[in-house]
């Protein structure tokens, strides 16, 4: 996943690998980091959620400014959203993926 955009110009990646390690980056700097074995199996069980066969391959919001935008890469697909549009399975896998972003501070819902 890459988180890019908003107001400082952030760009973020991070990538989680088949042997348990994650990949994060940030300004220039990488680290790596190993997931517990239940932290793993969490983050397998979100990317095989069968919802996110429904989600499209791209929702932004045209008209909204200094937005994130997300780029997910999973499954042979990739994925870009600013999450404006509400994918419950995609918000799931971002929020769970983000925790593991430097300065990562927890999703505040919307009320819609």
């Amino acid at each position: 996943m890459t988180v890019s955009g908003g107001l400082a110009g952030v760009h973020q990646q991070v990538t989680l690998r088949g042997d348990g390690s994650v990949r994060t980056s940030d300004k220039g700097e990488s680290v790596v980091r190993r997931a517990s074995a239940a932290r793993f199996d969490e983050l397998r069980t979100l990317l095989a959620d069968p919802a996110l066969a429904d989600v499209p391959d791209v929702t932004r919001d045209m008209g909204a400014a200094d937005m994130f935008q997300y780029t997910l890469r999973f499954d042979g697909r990739t994925v870009v959203t600013d999450r404006s549009a509400g994918e419950p399975a995609l918000d799931r896998l971002i929020d769970a993926l983000a925790e593991w972003l430097p300065g990562h501070r927890p999703r505040v819902p919307v009320s819609r």
